[in-house]
């Protein structure tokens, strides 16, 4: 077990490291690429909810044709549409901070039992997007503290770093990405925000102008009012108070490490290292191939939690039926690993097909489904199980309003309740500008998880478990550079059979029941400066 010590120069050492790599390869893809587009160039303004900064040009053409947007990339790859596909990202660094008091009525996240008390949250963030001809970088780094009011439990650090490295040529692309984060609570609902609703920060009030619509957060980066992103005539960035920076339905949640539950503070470190190739065959047809390495890791396990790690890789064929359908088959393998637990590991293969409609600027469409098959070794032996997987997600852009629904379901790691899960994870979003200072927004997430296989010292003994929220929330802006945030969520989770939480010091079993619910009523101020322009 770390010491917290430990655990911070650990923090520290990555967060170093991680910086020093992006600023060398900035700097050498700066001299490779040579002078940076003007502003008059094709670059035009971020966070509008843009695909990539400087996409490579058609398959199959002119030698040197101008960058343009790609309105419908490969449904088997990790970067999405974006609804705002006529304005391209500039460079630009991106400071922020967020003061925030919630009443919360169960921090201890106690079964049966609860009591409302005080948590003053101060976070800082710093957005960077640098973008040459051929080599982009997107760094988004949020961190701060929780402060308890519940005896016992103290203050808590919260720190989530988000990278991508983009290398483009001109028929395909590489990227690096890599997710780190440490928080006190499960991502899934953004419980160590105060709610889906409580986070104003980084990436959040950007848009799909980073680089990929999928990168920081997945889905909900469209969300947002007509102002978004403007870095042209009016540069300034508003922000619309959704958390992009925690984890969301999105293509690469299938990669890992999944936090699909949470239950009180139990302080975790996870990590997502991952490289995907997106490669052009013809004008109509591309390949993607991608892998990653996640891993999970309870600092305090007082409640016998389970570290997991997970190799994941993935290759699909894509195929343009027209300019706004597209079709897919892809094949993935996940590998599942359980540091310290009874369980020894599983392994599943998914096959999907894949069908997308994209609006360009108004909607996306993607359904689609396959078999998976699941090989466990367990205390009760080896076995295999055949079931479906499926994807579904919508997100439609009216003239004020924005909504997604998305729905997914593949294997997980069981969010540390168990080991390994057969995850069904659902999520609506949902926000509307009112009048030219106000917005309203609203979450609703929903996961039923079913267990894999046995572990009889470690985890949760239930056979399966379900975890949902709803909330939502209004923001104000007061001037440029401020604004004010009032949010209301509501979590429930639940659990087939009884089981029993501590209490805040740690040591006495104070109750057991099927379930822990929690109310957190929210109220604060951020603020977020006039971008800096870099080009």
């Amino acid at each position: 077990m770390l010491s917290r010590k430990e655990i911070m120069i650990k923090l520290r050492q990555t967060t170093s490291l991680l910086l020093l790599v992006l600023a060398w390869g900035s700097a050498w893809a700066q001299s490779v690429s040579g002078p940076q587009q003007s502003a008059g160039s094709t670059q035009q303004p971020a966070g509008s909810g843009q695909q990539e900064g400087t996409p490579p040009p058609p398959a199959f053409g002119q030698d040197n044709p101008p960058p343009r947007p790609i309105e419908n990339p490969p449904l088997s790859g990790l970067d999405e549409p974006a609804l705002e596909p006529t304005i391209t990202p500039r460079s630009f660094l991106l400071p922020g901070l967020e003061i925030s008091e919630s009443a919360d009525s169960n921090i201890a996240g106690q079964a049966g039992n609860s009591s409302i008390h005080s948590v003053t949250r101060a976070m800082g963030s710093l957005t960077l997007q640098r973008l040459w001809s051929r080599y982009d970088t997107a760094l988004n780094y949020v961190a701060g503290a929780a402060f308890y009011g519940a005896k016992g439990i103290g203050a808590n650090q919260v720190h989530d770093l988000n990278a991508d490295q983009k290398i483009l040529w001109r028929t395909g692309q590489l990227s690096l990405r890599d997710s780190f984060s440490y928080l006190p609570e499960g991502s899934f609902g953004g419980g160590s925000f105060g709610g889906a609703s409580g986070l104003q920060l980084g990436a959040g009030g950007i848009g799909n102008g980073f680089l990929g619509g999928g990168v920081f957060g997945g889905h909900s980066n469209f969300f947002g009012p007509g102002q978004l992103g403007s870095l042209g005539q009016e540069p300034r960035i508003t922000n619309v108070g959704l958390v992009d920076v925690v984890e969301q339905l999105s293509p690469r949640d299938f990669f890992g490490p999944g936090q699909f539950g949470t239950l009180g503070q139990q302080p975790r470190i996870t990590n997502l290292g991952l490289a995907d190739v997106v490669q052009n065959l013809s004008p109509r047809a591309s390949v993607t191939v991608a892998g990653a390495y996640g891993l999970m890791h309870f600092t305090n396990n007082n409640l016998g939690l389970i570290d997991s790690r997970q190799v994941t890789t993935q290759a699909g064929y894509n195929y343009s039926l027209s300019r706004r359908d597209q079709i897919a088959l892809v094949y993935g393998y996940q590998n599942f690993r359980f540091p310290g637990g009874g369980a020894d590991t599983f392994a599943t293969h998914v096959a999907s097909v894949l069908y997308g409609h994209t609006i360009s600027g108004r909607m996306n469409f993607v359904i689609g489904g396959g078999p998976q098959l699941t090989q466990t070794n367990d205390v009760l032996g080896r076995h295999q199980h055949l079931s479906a997987s499926g994807r579904a997600m919508l997100r439609y852009r009216f003239p004020k309003a924005s909504v997604g629904l998305y729905y997914d379901r593949y294997d997980t790691n069981g969010s540390g309740f168990f080991p390994g899960a057969v995850s069904d994870i659902a999520r609506m979003n949902y926000e509307r500008q009112l009048g030219r200072l106000w917005d309203l927004y609203a979450d609703v997430g929903y996961t039923h998880n079913k267990r894999v296989q046995q572990d009889l010292l470690f985890g949760v003994n239930s056979a399966f478990y379900n975890y949902g929220y709803a909330g939502g929330g209004l923001h104000r802006q007061l001037g440029p550079d401020f604004s004010l945030f009032m949010a209301y969520q509501f979590s429930d989770l639940a659990f087939d059979s009884s089981f029993c939480t501590v209490g805040p010091n740690f040591i006495f079993t104070t109750s057991c029941s099927r379930g822990s619910q929690r109310h957190v009523l929210s109220f604060g101020l951020d603020w977020h400066p006039r971008p800096i322009r870099l080009d």
